[in-house]
């Protein structure tokens, strides 16, 4: 199977399970909102026999309610009023016509509905949620619920009301009809965009006391988490890395103060700001939200993608998010962001494409990125739903969950980063101490006192025989020492064709020693790599003196570089007296060369060392060097 095959087949399957989160997550408002107990109000009556609510059970009021434009029926003690229409909630009033004109955005209504036959001796109330106008409820004219609060001392709806609360109000049980009243008042949105919820009062206090203490619990992690990740920032000195991440911490933090339950606890802290001014930022806190995980993908990742079109993502994104604030005068705002929304899910889409390339890659975290990513934009297209009332029950904690876990697997990364980091460094630190110890015991068995001997005495021959060969051999024989010198100091690979110069030197220094009984061919493929100081020499240095030097004719030695896809390799070749390779040689002798070559080859460029030999044909030493170290 191909890597584009699979790539396309993960992308596919991924989209498809993401699209189907976008309708499975909302099922979860079923629990809460009582979807499975809605009603269908037909005329503004329901039916409500048999609704038992001693279980914390909910019931969504949906269906036709009478509509009264631009009044409010109980505060305003408006008698004999008739209702201008029967409209469908949830919805806009913006989708009707009033005496043949569209009604607008913004303004003020009533809307009407009489319950029947309500069994239940027990507190209830009235609530809706999320809707960003005001609201207030009355159940048979008395004040149940309000939505919003506003600076104290001033008045709102006719009431004075300092912040949002719900008063329990227990029905009659030997009335039969029950009339229940909501009153909006927008300057922008339409109206009753969210389902009125029947339910008993202190399920609902629990319930809404359960999400408030959830969503401060997560704000209060998150901001844990913001700091560590900067300490941690600080620490590796990669603050610019982890700014998406730290900047992400923080739009989360602020888009839960001003969402949902959040703003009913935070709302003095924004000067009670009105919520459909707020709902605008919670609408560009949402883009920054999903730009920030793009961003920081990227980053981690490691996916190459242009700065014009990163650019052009930012932007694009901002402008986005901005489009709605612009809008209020022309558009609903919902609406308007629900049209832009298809340009977040196309960069969701190209998002998925690219985290499948890295899964298929093998890349580092990448399947959980994926998986937590899809998580995370299917969640936020949830909770864009439910911002714009398309959703009814409360599923605003799937939102703050979905972004709470990315978040928390951002950090573990990090963390897991950090420590891979500081392990490297002590490995590192450990590995420079050893390759210091090798390159002195490697130079130290270099330059053994045979061989000095061995050359000096040449070259005091060649000072009566021949002073210039003399001359060269002492340039050769300096070079050598040079080379062997420098290697004390050495800490990182070097080119192949400054180890290849050295190999020349002492190659030289032995030919002008044994003349026409050493023969010495090169063979040169590639020298596009490097290797450790003194690898090649000493390979070359064992090839002449325990192969080729052992037989009384002498012989050859070939010294050749190739590459392939996956590998440089250096193979020195001789055609000696050979040895066996299962049998340890026993001549009195450390031996340390070899061992100490195959050691610093595998510690710095994760190469390796392959030996053949045969008894009386010779020996071939071959080194494999990866092409990804170099």
């Amino acid at each position: 199977m191909s890597a584009v095959f699979k790539r396309n087949v993960i992308f596919v399957i991924t989209l498809m399970l993401t699209f189907m989160s976008c309708i499975v997550l909302p099922l979860f408002s079923y629990l809460d909102a009582g979807l499975f107990n809605s009603l269908k109000m037909e005329g503004a009556v329901a039916d409500v026999r048999g609704y038992d609510f001693s279980d914390g059970e909910n019931l969504s009021l949906a269906g036709e309610w009478e509509f009264y434009w631009d009044k409010h029926v109980v505060s305003e003690a408006v008698e004999n009023a008739q209702p201008d229409m029967y409209v469908s909630i949830p919805s806009s009033w913006t989708d009707y016509e009033l005496d043949g004109t569209s009604l607008p955005n913004g303004g003020r209504a009533s809307y009407r509905a009489i319950l029947e036959n309500v069994t239940t001796t027990r507190p209830m109330v009235v609530s809706v949620r999320n809707l960003p106008g005001e609201c207030n409820v009355f159940i048979d004219g008395e004040f149940v619920f309000s939505n919003r609060s506003v600076p104290e001392g001033k008045i709102r709806m006719g009431r004075e009301v300092v912040e949002p609360y719900a008063v329990p109000v227990s029905l009659n049980a030997t009335q039969k009809t029950h009339e229940v009243i909501v009153e909006v008042d927008c300057d922008y949105s339409g109206g009753l965009t969210s389902q009125p919820v029947l339910s008993d009062y202190n399920s609902y206090q629990n319930n809404l006391m359960t999400s408030i203490a959830l969503r401060f619990i997560l704000i209060g992690i998150v901001a844990f988490f913001a700091v560590g990740a900067t300490v941690l920032a600080v620490m590796r000195k990669d603050i610019s890395d982890q700014l998406w991440l730290i900047l992400l911490c923080v739009i989360f933090i602020f888009r839960m103060l001003i969402s949902n339950e959040g703003y009913t606890v935070a709302h003095n802290f924004f000067g009670n700001m009105n919520y459909e001014i707020m709902l605008s930022l919670i609408f560009v806190s949402t883009y920054i939200i999903k730009l920030c995980m793009m961003m920081h993908l990227v980053n981690v990742m490691g996916i190459k993608i242009k700065n014009i079109t990163l650019t052009l993502i930012s932007v694009l994104f901002l402008v986005c998010a901005f489009v709605p604030y612009f809008t209020y005068d022309y558009i609903y705002v919902s609406e308007a962001y629900m049209w832009i929304q298809s340009v977040a899910y196309a960069f969701d889409i190209y998002m998925i494409y690219k985290l499948s390339t890295a899964v298929v890659r093998k890349k580092r975290f990448a399947s959980l990125y994926l998986v937590f990513y899809c998580i995370t934009a299917a969640a936020l297209v949830t909770d864009n739903l439910y911002l714009c009332g398309y959703i009814s029950g409360n599923v605003s904690f799937i939102m703050p969950f979905a972004c709470f876990l990315f978040i928390t697997l951002m950090l573990f990364v990090h963390i897991a980063d950090t420590l891979n980091d500081y392990q490297k460094a002590q490995k590192a630190a450990k590995l420079e101490t050893e390759l210091a110890e090798l390159n002195t015991t490697l130079m130290i068995s270099q330059i053994q006192p045979h061989f000095l001997y061995n050359a000096l005495n040449t070259i005091k021959y060649l000072t009566k025989k021949d002073p210039q060969k003399a001359e060269s051999a002492i340039v050769k024989f300096s070079g050598y020492l040079r080379t062997n010198m420098d290697s004390l100091t050495q800490k990182d690979p070097i080119p192949v064709e400054k180890e290849l110069e050295h190999v020349h030197n002492y190659v030289d220094i032995e030919q002008i020693r044994f003349g026409d009984r050493l023969k010495v061919e090169y063979d040169i493929g590639t020298v596009d790599f490097v290797v450790p100081a003194l690898t090649i020499q000493p390979i070359v240095e064992n090839a002449i003196k325990h192969g080729v030097n052992q037989r009384p004719e002498g012989g050859t030695v070939i010294i050749s570089t190739s590459e392939t896809g996956s590998y440089y390799i250096i193979r020195v070749t001789d055609n000696g007296v050979g040895f066996d390779i299962n049998k340890k040689k026993d001549d009195g002798r450390s031996h340390v060369g070899l061992s100490n070559i195959k050691k610093r080859l595998e510690t710095m460029l994760d190469a390796y060392i392959e030996t053949e030999s045969v008894i009386g044909e010779g020996t071939t030493v071959t080194v494999k060097i990866p092409k990804k170290e170099n």
